[in-house]
């Protein structure tokens, strides 16, 4: 039902779907909102309670246990088998390609292209157990790289620990990857910037200038393996805050850096706008690894040729794979910045 440029969602919509709305709609309240959420109830219970002493505690270990952004801990590993993450994997849906094999007998640092708005495929492919990559390539452990401002946030912390979720820190990266098996980093390699630039149409990938990640691979000798997630950029339309509007004084306020591009998504009961994604399928294809040597100290020279292999590669994979999951004439591009 459409009312005044506002489409609805059915009132009969199988319980299934609702579910599954609720989950991603779930998910990004804990991205975008979870952290303050946290804060606000921390500080709650700190001064207004008779429990002041839990958060005062509690508090504390946040400063005490802050190693455990980059030490990798086995801990609330149920996190990632949670039936939720089910419904919010077949919300869009997401999946997985393999194409080549992944002995577990070394490391890998996957580099993921595109960012997305906020990563949905990469989250639900590397940091639940809802898809298929335990069964794709045994013996593997994957964690996605993020913010280490997460693991700051009271309570959303811990379930970003669950998930193996690991900051981005070259010392993170070498915790995981040096002189490890079965590990396997997830990075985000064009990050918030790249963010910025998710829109759908072609591709933008913040990659160029982009080569702390190949000097990291050297460091370790982990094998470099380009990731790329079709449909990532779907997720979100493209909506214009209107000149001299309210939202575009909001904008330039918070320093956006879009212009007066804002991604538009939906909401729970309407299918126009709002920040919940919109359903469309991500598929991510893994492919071919490259394999580098261990250098403790790598040339300049080291790191611009494994930097032009990947982006090779990455572009190989791009090529051979978008005409079966891109049905846009428009996201056959692929703009490299």
């Amino acid at each position: 039902m459409k009312l005044k440029d506002v489409e609805f969602a059915p009132l009969c919509v199988p319980l299934r779907r609702r579910l599954e709305t609720l989950a991603a709609a779930a998910w990004i309240y804990l991205v975008v909102f979870g952290g303050l959420t946290g804060w606000a109830t921390l500080l709650y219970l700190l001064l207004a309670t008779r429990f002041w002493w839990v958060a005062l505690l509690y508090g504390l270990w946040i400063y005490l246990d802050r190693s455990v952004a980059w030490t990798s801990p086995n801990r609330f590993r149920f996190m990632r088998r949670l039936t939720w993450w089910t419904y919010f994997k077949n919300y869009f849906p997401v999946s997985l390609v393999k194409t080549h094999d992944l002995p577990a007998d070394k490391s890998y640092l996957f580099a993921a292209y595109p960012h997305g708005v906020l990563c949905a495929g990469s989250f639900s492919n590397f940091a639940t157990d809802a898809g298929q990559f335990s069964e794709l390539f045994p013996g593997l452990t994957s964690h996605l790289i993020t913010l280490s401002l997460h693991f700051s946030m009271p309570f959303t912390r811990e379930i970003g620990i669950g998930l193996c979720l690991q900051e981005s820190s070259e010392k993170s990266l070498v915790n995981l990857l040096d002189n490890k098996k079965g590990n396997v980093a997830v990075l985000m390699v064009g990050g918030v910037s790249e963010a910025f630039k998710s829109f759908p149409g072609p591709y933008h990938l913040i990659l160029k200038k982009r080569k702390g990640f190949i000097r990291v691979a050297l460091q370790t000798g982990a094998s470099l393996v380009p990731v790329f997630s079709f449909g990532e950029t779907n997720v979100y339309g493209l909506g214009e805050a209107e000149p001299n509007s309210f939202w575009e004084k909001v904008l330039k306020f918070i320093k956006w850096k879009s212009g007066n591009k804002v991604p538009v998504g939906r909401g729970f009961f309407q299918y126009s706008f709002g920040i919940v994604p919109r359903r469309h399928p991500i598929v991510t294809v893994v492919g071919k690894p490259i394999d580098v040597p261990k250098i403790a100290k790598p040339e300049k020279e080291d790191i611009e040729k494994y930097h032009n292999i990947f982006i090779d590669e990455l572009t190989k994979l791009f090529e051979e794979h978008k005409t079966k999951y891109s049905k846009h004439p428009d996201e056959m591009e692929l703009v490299l910045d």
